[in-house]
């Protein structure tokens, strides 16, 4: 029998109990997104090798780096499966989820929760976590500290009120647009959360574009959003995990 796991803290516990903490984050990378920056695919080679770099997603003192995590540092045949947003809830998507037993990160903003919050409460009911995409989804590079601070915790505020009863308000941070610089490294461990999370892989329209090499590799993580299409994106993407020979496996466990 799978054993209730323990809540996580509220974010203002989180936050008190790391207040004064120094920050010894340094950018290994300035990739702001793989899908936003339009590589040529004579890129993609050296792009891996960067992203490889930067799979701790940690600073020396355990906060995290400006930089993300893009793919998870493993040779274990899995990947994994990032949702975010949460504008365009889907009833088919969440029987697919739920039929599949597929875990799925889910990066949310304040209006789809506050407007859908039941639908996102079944996500968490299966054991998926919920985590900040920040309260209105601005490219954070554009805001100072203490606004980016308001983004983010305020985000993580709003998931607790709403799911820390069930203990699956999870502590990373999925940055809008891939868009991250030291300062979101900063405000986000003050805000409780210790890994940035970018990706490697995007399913758009029912189908997948990869940064590097033509299919999944191990310890790819793979972005699609709460659209019209998110029901074929994840029938794709499970598709091919499966002629791959990969299992969906959950992110959180490896993070």
């Amino acid at each position: 029998m799978r054993q209730e796991e323990p809540a996580r803290p509220r974010a203002t516990d989180r936050r008190r109990r790391i207040a004064g903490a120094t920050l010894a984050a340094s950018l290994a990378v300035t990739i702001t997104g793989i899908a936003a920056i339009g590589l040529a695919p004579d890129r993609f080679d050296a792009v891996r090798v960067e992203l490889d770099d930067s799979t701790s997603g940690s600073s020396s003192d355990g906060g995290p780096s400006g930089a993300g995590v893009y793919r998870v540092d493993t040779d274990d045949p899995v990947v994994f499966v990032t949702i975010d947003d949460g504008h365009h809830p889907s009833s088919e998507a969440l029987d697919i989820i739920r039929e599949h037993e597929m875990p799925v990160s889910v990066f949310l903003n304040e209006d789809p929760v506050v407007y859908n919050h039941s639908y996102f409460a079944e996500y968490v009911e299966m054991g998926n976590y919920v985590h900040s995409h920040t309260l209105s989804h601005p490219d954070l590079t554009r805001l100072d500290t203490a606004r980016q601070e308001n983004e983010i915790c305020g985000m993580v505020d709003i998931l607790d009120d709403r799911y820390s009863e069930a203990g699956h308000v999870g502590s990373l941070l999925r940055p809008p647009y891939g868009a991250s610089n030291e300062a979101t490294a900063a405000a986000a461990q003050r805000c409780g959360l210790d890994t940035i999370v970018h990706w490697t892989v995007t399913a758009e329209d029912g189908r997948l574009s990869f940064a590097a090499g033509d299919g999944l590799q191990p310890g790819d993580i793979i972005l699609t959003h709460f659209t019209e299409d998110l029901p074929d994106n994840l029938d794709r993407i499970r598709e091919l995990a499966d002629d791959s020979g990969l299992t969906i496996a959950r992110l959180e466990d490896r993070l």
